[in-house]
């Protein structure tokens, strides 16, 4: 065989291998959206019915321990505390830890609160970073706790640190870049109150803002649509995990992140577990792969819940370079727990997990860029020999995007059927945007994926931070933790 036919017949390889990669891909997330869809329908039920569906106000809440980390966090702290305190939930109480800020932080919170100097009392359960002999309380608000502490270098170390403060039985992990809903606790700790001894992690929509602080609805209580076209896109893409997917997921007991940004999780198994680790390059979704496999392991019974509410919104970077810096390390962090927890693929005593979930991670998250730059390889050889028929290929290119506006599209539906919160106008733009997906959003994620893979390749363990996004005022954060 000449090397001109060996070369054709290699392009024919990719090409038909690409297809079946992508083919399968595409029945997995049809049936992720049906699941999902059938979840969701499931949760309308539980709200319309009349029956007791855990959110309504009730002096019987569990209490809740809110530990939110803040590194350099000056311009959104403010913002994210008010709203966590605001929680129209009966008992909480918030501990931040100010992870060695060197900005203002501390000063801001201590003129708005009053903060007060105390001896910092503690059981040291978990490990982390020294903390200094004082802590701070509110003398305006007693449920407030500021911690300082020494930079731990990643969010982990300063969960530890506020864990061993906690007082309550249940813990909720959020940012200190984050505006949260007056309801977010409330709804999150609804499936906790319906079955307490099974349920041990929970979580909810999150969105994706510029500028996260300001109001989000309008007169008439309805929101717009996300105007800077990068955040819009990220917001989508929040939107399609959580709405469509993740709910799927978690009905087959296998959704792999309990996300940072918002995660309730039942204390004792956090303890149990020795709490976040501060060994890969992003703490949630490692404790959620611990969890899962432990929980597997021993036979017991657990669920890690997913619900469809947007419960807050948080700052997402607003320029590619940013993105590409976050990306990256979400997908480090895939490779770096998949490669850790091998131990669970295929393995039938790890039912969905081992079965489903690891392979799915292992084909469709942490070997896509790879299959992606092969595929782009390529098309580019079949390109030099001239062998592309680029009329069929841009026809294939067409189908494929707006195929893959489809869990956008899902997405946007079951949210607007359970919550009709947007306006008209900004459903249309966000369903115009989809098909866009492939050719403006698409390519920026599959280079940080590429990036991503050299990092853990290099063996980096770096969080990689973006800068705050700048606001109309030209101020900005320093660089802080991001998500």
């Amino acid at each position: 065989m000449s090397g001109a036919a060996w070369l054709h017949g290699a392009i024919g390889l990719a090409v038909a291998g690409s297809l079946a990669y992508t083919l399968l891909l595409y029945v997995l997330v049809l049936a992720l959206l049906l699941l999902s869809a059938r979840e969701h329908r499931r949760g309308d039920r539980l709200r319309g019915g009349g029956g007791d569906d855990g959110t309504a106000p009730s002096r019987l809440a569990l209490p809740v321990s809110v530990v939110a980390t803040a590194y350099n966090e000056e311009t959104m702290v403010l913002a994210s505390v008010r709203s966590l305190l605001a929680q129209d939930y009966l008992e909480f109480e918030l501990i931040l830890v100010n992870d060695g800020s060197t900005d203002r932080t501390l000063e801001i919170l201590t003129r708005e609160y009053a903060l007060l100097p105390r001896v910092a009392l503690y059981r040291k359960l978990l490990p982390s970073r020294m903390v200094g002999d004082v802590c701070y309380t509110s003398a305006t608000d007693k449920r407030l706790t500021v911690v300082c502490k020494e930079n731990g270098g990643n969010k982990a170390d300063a969960m530890n640190c506020g864990i061993n403060f906690a007082r309550y039985p249940y813990l909720c992990s959020v940012d200190g870049d984050t505006v949260y809903h007056g309801d977010a606790l409330r709804t999150a700790m609804a499936p906790v109150k319906l079955a307490p001894d099974e349920v041990v992690g929970v979580t909810s929509f999150f969105g994706i803002s510029r500028t996260p602080e300001a109001p989000d609805l309008d007169g008439a209580g309805l929101r717009a649509a996300e105007q800077h076209l990068l955040s819009c896109f990220q917001h989508l893409d929040l939107m399609r995990s959580f709405v469509a997917f993740r709910l799927g997921w978690a009905r087959l007991g296998c959704m792999m992140c309990n996300p940072g940004g918002f995660a309730i999780w039942r204390r004792d198994a956090v303890v149990e577990l020795g709490g976040f680790s501060n060994a890969f390059s992003c703490e949630d979704i490692e404790l959620t792969f611990r969890v899962h496999e432990k929980f597997r392991r021993e036979g017991r019974p657990y669920r890690i819940v997913s619900l469809p509410g947007l419960i807050a919104r948080t700052e997402g970077p607003d320029r590619p370079s940013g993105l590409m810096r976050q990306r990256a390390r979400w997908q480090k962090v895939v490779l770096e727990v998949v490669w850790h927890y091998r131990g669970m693929l295929l393995r039938p005593r790890y039912g969905s997990v081992g079965m489903l979930a690891l392979p799915y991670f292992v084909l469709f998250e942490a070997l896509a860029p790879l299959v992606q730059l092969f595929s782009l390889l390529a098309l580019a050889a079949a390109a030099a020999l001239g062998v592309v028929d680029w009329a069929a290929y841009a026809a294939l290119l067409g189908v494929t995007a707006f195929a893959g506006a489809i869990p956008t599209t899902v997405a946007l539906a079951l949210h607007d059927a359970g919550y009709r919160d947007y306006r008209p106008r900004a459903l249309l733009r966000m369903l115009l945007l989809g098909p866009l997906d492939l050719l403006l959003y698409r390519p920026l994620i599959i280079l940080a994926g590429l990036r991503g893979t050299v990092q853990f390749l290099k063996g980096d363990r770096g969080w990689d931070k973006f800068a705050r996004n700048v606001r109309r005022d030209g101020a900005a954060g320093a660089p802080a933790e991001g998500n």
